[in-house]
């Protein structure tokens, strides 16, 4: 009679402790879809700062373009009147303080288009970190659904052993069917769960790739400033040479060779400049390279290597100086005017050819998506 009592007692301890711990597993599966809620309630609204942040930092980039417009016609109309020689002391004066309130407020601009880029990145993290979170969180809910589903084929399997047996109770074929309807409740749960799960790697992929289209573009962006920083240069050359056409030889010759020394230095000093963007570039293309081959089971993964060509990407393509040769890395001693031209054309066909391809990436990709 003991005996009985105490295997009574230890089945019911043994049915309680599997009620706590179903009960833990429930609150746990309760606190993880809340916290998964809240995280993309979170996304949502940080992408929308993020856009807001997005259209000023482009109308700050309209504004700074805008300035520079207004910087080089004032300029123009500085040397126009130079060269009629009509330009009063007043005018003049006019006209510079006019271009120095320019500068300062083109230097405003400038701060106030770091501050947002700055205020941009700092989002971008924050939304791909929270991606991060809401994908672990659906992959650790995945493992747990399909453990629960290994769990309830066993004990499904027990019961079905139980009947077949000749244990044909009522009792029996209730927790069956029980079974079974959480059995289809897991399913569907496992389904959409996994569902979310694929289309959040997805997404994470695809922010990567337009992180790294759009560090392409802005670095194409820089280097279109540069060559035309450099075509001002070379023409500021060309212009002073011819200046002084008509001086006497020794003193042209000297004069010719210290504006070639200054332009020179100018020129390549701008190729050095703008050859740092490459670093970024870089840093984008490996971060989108690890992301794709951690996803590479998904079907889109395959389709963006191959559109990108990443795992041919050449950064030389990149290198300025790998086009701007006659500068042989910024250690040329003089390079005059014809030299200049070589390298800035060589640098448009280049730019041209990368636009082209981004051009395409770009088309690609937003059918892909």
């Amino acid at each position: 009679m003991e005996l009985v009592n105490l295997q009574q007692n230890s089945t019911l301890q043994n049915e309680e402790f599997a009620k706590k711990v179903t009960n833990l597993q429930s609150e746990k599966q309760a606190l993880d879809e809340v916290n998964i809620q809240e995280l993309k309630s979170q996304q949502e609204s940080l992408t929308e700062q993020k856009e807001q942040l997005e259209n000023k930092l482009s109308q700050s980039q309209v504004n700074c373009e805008q300035i520079e417009q207004e910087k080089i016609r004032l300029h123009n109309m500085v040397k126009g009147l130079s060269q009629e020689q009509k330009l009063t002391t007043k005018l003049k004066a006019k006209l510079e303080k006019e271009i120095a309130q320019l500068e300062q407020k083109l230097i405003i601009e400038e701060q106030i288009k770091m501050q947002l880029t700055q205020a941009l990145q700092i989002k971008d993290d924050k939304i791909n970190e929270l991606e991060k979170k809401i994908v672990t969180l659906d992959q650790e809910r995945i493992k747990q659904l399909k453990d629960k589903v290994k769990e309830l084929n066993k004990i499904e399997k027990e019961l079905l052993n139980k009947l077949t047996s000749g244990e044909n109770t009522k009792e029996i074929h209730k927790e069956k069917e029980a079974k079974q309807k959480e059995m289809n409740d897991l399913q569907q749960e496992l389904s959409r769960t996994s569902a979310s799960y694929n289309v959040n790697r997805k997404k994470q992929v695809f922010n990567q790739v337009n992180n790294f289209l759009k560090v392409k573009g802005d670095f194409l962006t820089l280097r279109e400033e540069a060559i035309k920083k450099l075509q001002n240069c070379c023409n500021h050359l060309e212009s002073s040479i011819n200046k002084e056409r008509n001086t006497i030889g020794s003193i042209r010759d000297m004069k010719t060779s210290k504006f070639i020394d200054k332009y020179t230095r100018e020129f390549q000093s701008i190729l050095v400049k703008y050859n740092d963007g490459l670093l970024e570039l870089n840093k984008n293309y490996y971060s989108l390279k690890k992301i794709v081959q951690d996803n590479k089971e998904l079907e889109v993964s395959l389709t963006i290597e191959n559109i990108l060509k990443l795992n041919s990407f050449n950064l030389d393509k990149y290198k300025i100086f790998k086009f701007a040769t006659n500068s042989q890395e910024g250690t040329r001693i003089q390079l005059n005017s014809n030299m200049m031209a070589e390298d800035i054309d060589s640098l448009r066909k280049n730019l041209s050819e990368l636009k082209l391809e981004l051009n395409q990436e770009k088309k690609e990709l937003k059918n892909l998506a």
